[in-house]
């Protein structure tokens, strides 16, 4: 999901990148046939043709839309976001600013108003009538969020997957896994001089008269600097690493409301086989193999998997998205040996009436038997599985409740409001402390756009801090 832009700013492609590109989703229907939703729109156009020759076309009408919302959101992607409660000369003057660079929106705003309002499945209803090509292309706004297509706001989840897609990159698998894109960061950072410590769990950070001076690691290390840049979610940098002595209280407030309860679950898979979805006709497809696949055949399964979410337990036929990327990337696996992610939803942090030491087992034979009525035999194929659900999330990686966008991408937790009010200008109460992770703007993804965002700000207040630290 990385912007070509933060590509080139970090010279990723020359030191170890390798993008390997994909062509389409496949999304198997009801009735044994399929969607594609591909790069080529007129192989997306014959695949919907099947169910609706009116929304097949539609596509093209919806297609030029989304492109033109894209264009304005997407660079909003890389804007500070302004405090509109400031009633200074600064906040005056930027308000006037961010009003003049986007005086050109004019005609669009309602528009757009509507991308950041409305369900995504009201939103598709403007364009389309068959539930299964619906589903097929709001899918995207459930994930990684507990929210159904139906629900207020959702249609902005659904911009916020097609804002990452850019289209001077492409979409793809990292040649070698996602770990491939830290590497090529290091790869270009100690290029430059810097140095990274892995295996360093940070204790806190160090704050002397309202300035970070440091952080100090869990083995007593201490490392003193002019500056903290942490990309730690917000939660447990100020909660935990800072401490709620050294902040505002009303910005703690505005903390423990920010939104972060999960539902996503993730299964890392090898099989002795590749997998074969029912339904996939390559010819059709306009790919040898599905690049992605998207198990959910209509807006009503995907309702009921929320559902069940809703009401404390986990989807009894979740929706899934399994992917084979050693199709693509050979490096994975050994030869005739597959790797298969499958992201889904929903499964909640906790459950009611119920743990998760319980029910680990029945909600991995609740997967496997989704798994199996798309992808016969899938279950028989497994080698060995890794099972990560929220709190497994939270625990490896620090993810309050697991989230994987680090919170709600909703419109209430976005841009001037993320992570909380007054402090989403990547900046904190603490002078010389920065957030650079994705709750703050413009959210989750592995998009590079927030450490973008946070490092220009940090050269604006360079000359600041080296004073400070005099």
């Amino acid at each position: 999901m990385m912007p070509k832009r933060v590509i080139d700013d970090l010279d990723l492609f020359n030191n170890g990148l390798k993008i390997l590109p994909c062509k389409g989703i496949f999304h198997p229907t009801d009735d044994g046939g399929s969607i594609v939703v591909h790069d080529d729109p007129a192989i997306t156009q014959r695949s919907f043709a099947r169910l609706s020759k009116k929304d097949a076309e539609a596509y093209a009408d919806f297609n030029a839309y989304m492109a033109d919302a894209t264009t304005v959101v997407r660079g909003m992607m890389f804007e500070t976001p302004l405090d509109p409660s400031r009633r200074d000369l600064k906040g005056i003057k930027d308000l006037a600013s961010f009003a003049w660079k986007h005086r050109k929106i004019g005609g669009k705003f309602f528009r757009l108003a509507d991308l950041f309002t409305m369900s995504s499945y009201d939103f598709l209803k403007q364009w389309f009538e068959n539930e299964s090509i619906i589903c097929a292309l709001g899918y995207q706004s459930s994930i990684g969020t507990f929210a159904s297509l139906k629900s207020p706001g959702s249609a902005y989840v659904l911009l916020h997957h097609v804002l990452a897609h850019d289209p001077d990159v492409g979409w793809g698998f990292a040649e070698g896994g996602m770990g491939a894109i830290s590497q090529a960061i290091r790869n270009m950072g100690e290029k430059h001089g810097m140095t990274v410590k892995t295996n360093a769990p940070v204790a806190r950070v160090i704050v002397n008269g309202g300035r970070a001076t440091g952080v100090a690691l869990e083995n007593g290390e201490v490392y003193e600097a002019r500056l903290v840049a942490s990309n730690a979610h917000a939660k447990p940098l100020f909660e935990k690493l800072v401490g709620a002595e050294h902040l505002p209280a009303e910005m703690m407030k505005d903390l423990k409301r920010f939104r972060t309860f999960s539902t996503a679950f993730k299964l890392n898979i090898a099989v002795d086989r590749i997998p074969q979805f029912k339904g996939f006709d390559p010819a059709a497809a306009g790919m040898d193999y599905p690049d992605f696949t998207h198990l959910a055949p209509d807006v009503d399964y995907m309702e009921r998997a929320y559902d069940d979410a809703k009401y404390g337990w986990y989807s009894q036929r979740p929706f899934l998205s399994p992917v084979v990327p050693t199709v693509h990337d050979k490096t994975l696996a050994p030869e005739g040996k597959h790797i298969v992610n499958i992201f889904g939803g929903h499964a909640p942090y906790e459950l009611k009436n119920g743990i998760w030491a319980n029910e680990r087992e029945n909600f991995t034979k609740t997967v496997m038997a989704v798994m199996d009525a798309f992808v016969p035999g899938f279950s028989s194929s497994i080698i060995d599985m890794q099972v990560l659900l929220p709190p497994d999330l939270e625990q490896i990686i620090g993810l309050p409740h697991g989230h994987i966008f680090h919170g709600e991408i909703t419109p209430d937790q976005l841009f001037f409001k993320r992570p909380v009010p007054h402090y989403a200008d990547y900046r904190s109460p603490i002078a010389g402390l920065y957030q650079c992770g994705s709750s703050s703007h413009p959210g989750g993804g592995v998009t590079g756009v927030p450490g973008t965002n946070a490092a220009r700000e940090i050269l604006r207040d360079w000359p600041k801090l080296k004073k400070l630290a005099a």
